[in-house]
């Protein structure tokens, strides 16, 4: 039967061999994967207890008239009654405004409604891509003052992009009569609400009954709904009593949700981390996501390990894992998740600090310990060592000077950053560092021998080595801007981080660049980089670095 459901996929005169590389069957020489075996284990007999009850709902889904989606009610009420996720969501405020897409008997009439203090109801979002207009002018179906008024008195279906459409029909299909998407609910242009709105983003995709995230759609016209994908699965149990499912479902989540269009977006980081439960519409198929791990259809749920990256990214109630994972767990993943935060794109620039705002703030309750625009307390010698990724440039951000955000934040420039990956046993923090909410108060230090300079190694990266008089190695500097005559008029000041207990070639100092701020006391963080335990250093003072 593999072997049928492989020729059927592919010429077989185009097939020379059928390779098992970790458990997905793939042709050769074409490399094309047709099939993947999942092995069910015996520890994990409640996992597959879950999924027998729900094999008829993943195959009617996915198999089924694309003009209901009863069985995922049905999955999702299971959810309620065991895990408990809608009782969850109603102890939270409601949004100031959402779509009632039952207002009527008319199928084709919406209405903006205002929730009352004391409602409960559910509603679910819509997680999307907005897409830009060809005259880059505002979209047409954006809710704005002038339109406002009568939106809650009502408007049509039709006015609507597609992919608003399609997550209308979702929600009706699935039986809630309330829909949240940005554009619709927050009031767009000059005059709008935008501002005090998307400071609560995170608390609506939290409340909410369920996300729908338009996962492989690039605009709003795309849409979601697709062709259901017939699978043909086998169920075997070898000599040994082990039991195996034979599937073409790939179930590649990673590369049909991760590395989707929408999952490049930095908005999308929050909406997705915060929602108890996402039903993603990728280009493929359909995933269910809730904290145990992901439907993946036809049986198969993908469970992540604990400990690891998806662990944390799966939490239903995020972050609260963090608060059982350990020090050094804890960094692990918030260092990973402010690197991939920061490779994501932005429309505005100016959102970067506001988009991942409503994470900070819940990963500050959750440890708890302060978070400084984007900077954690407990971890904040290395935060503070962030430097641009290479081969990535860097602008600042030109903030409005009541939101400025200071130098020494990653949330302060564009580009993608990293941190220094350093085992917790290796180093030794400063203890002279404290975070104020627009300084950082240390000791500044300067290098005193009057030969040492720096030298261009890598341009592309402003990646520049410290030398002295003999030409000998005795310190990097990686600039945060492309500005070389920070570099050139004198060498900067440092602030020192953190020290290796003991390194190799000698660097040993982890350390800030600054230079003094013009016309202003102070100074401003220019890059990061390291000093060798041979540098000659001279104490300035305690100082502020804004």
């Amino acid at each position: 039967m593999i072997l049928k459901h492989v020729t059927d996929m592919v010429d077989a005169n185009l097939v020379n061999t059928i390779q098992n590389s970790n458990s997905v069957i793939t042709v050769q020489p074409s490399g094309r994967a047709v099939l993947r075996i999942y092995e069910c284990s015996q520890k994990s007999s409640k996992i597959w207890m879950i999924i027998s009850k729900l094999q008829g709902f993943y195959r009617r889904l996915l198999h089924g008239p694309q003009t209901t989606l009863a069985p995922l009610r049905s999955w999702l009420q299971n959810c309620d009654h065991e895990h408990g996720c809608a009782q969850r969501a109603r102890k939270h405020t409601l949004p100031t405004r959402l779509i009632n897409v039952n207002a009527s008997e008319d199928t084709g009439h919406l209405r903006l409604d205002i929730p009352k203090v004391r409602d409960t109801y559910q509603y679910l979002v819509l997680s999307h891509c907005w897409g830009q207009s060809d005259n880059g002018e505002r979209l047409p179906w954006c809710t704005v003052r002038e339109n406002v008024t009568l939106r809650q008195e009502g408007f049509k279906l039709s006015e609507l992009p597609k992919t608003f459409r399609d997550a209308v029909h979702v929600t009706r299909q699935l039986g809630i009569s309330y829909l949240w998407i940005d554009s619709i609910c927050i009031i767009q242009g000059p005059s709008g609400d935008w501002e005090t709105e998307s400071g609560k983003m995170d608390q609506v995709f939290a409340s909410a009954y369920c996300t729908i995230a338009a996962t492989s759609a690039p605009d709003a016209h795309y849409g979601f709904w697709k062709e259901p994908v017939r699978n043909e699965s086998i169920y075997i149990r070898d000599a040994s009593e082990r039991c195996f499912y034979v599937s073409p479902n790939l179930a590649d989540f990673d590369e049909d949700v991760g590395s989707a269009v929408l999952n490049k977006r930095a908005w999308v980081m929050q909406e997705r981390l915060l929602s108890s439960r996402i039903i993603h519409f990728a280009d493929t198929q359909l995933y269910g996501e809730r904290g145990e791990g992901i439907y993946a259809g036809d049986n198969i749920f993908l469970k992540s390990q604990n400990m690891t990256t998806k662990h944390f990214e799966l939490d239903p109630k995020f972050p609260s894992r963090l608060r059982f994972s350990g020090y050094s767990a804890t960094w692990d993943f918030l260092q990973s998740l402010v690197e991939n935060y920061t490779r994501r794109g932005l429309t505005e620039p100016s959102d970067r600090a506001i988009a991942i705002s409503g994470l900070m703030a819940r990963v500050s309750k959750a440890l708890p310990c302060q978070v400084t625009y984007g900077i954690i307390e407990w971890y904040k010698h290395r935060a503070l060592l962030w430097q641009r990724s290479s081969g990535q440039t860097t602008k600042r951000i030109s903030y409005s000077p009541q939101h400025r955000v200071p130098s020494w934040s990653w949330m302060a420039y564009e580009g993608a950053i990293e941190f220094p990956h350093v085992e917790f046993n290796q180093l030794n923090a400063t203890r002279d560092l404290d975070i104020n909410d627009q300084s950082v108060s240390t000791t500044i230090w300067q290098i005193v021998d009057p030969d040492m300079r720096f030298v261009a190694v890598d341009s592309r990266n402003m990646l520049y080595d410290l030398q002295n008089s003999n030409g000998e190695k005795r310190g990097w500097l990686r600039l945060d801007n492309e500005c070389e005559e920070t570099v050139s008029s004198a060498v900067p000041h440092a602030a020192v981080l953190a020290k290796y207990r003991s390194h190799p070639d000698g660097l040993d100092y982890l350390v800030m660049f600054t230079t003094p701020r013009t016309l202003q006391q102070g100074y401003e963080r220019v890059g990061v980089g390291r000093l060798h335990r041979l540098c000659k250093l001279e104490e300035v003072g305690r100082c502020e670095i804004f």
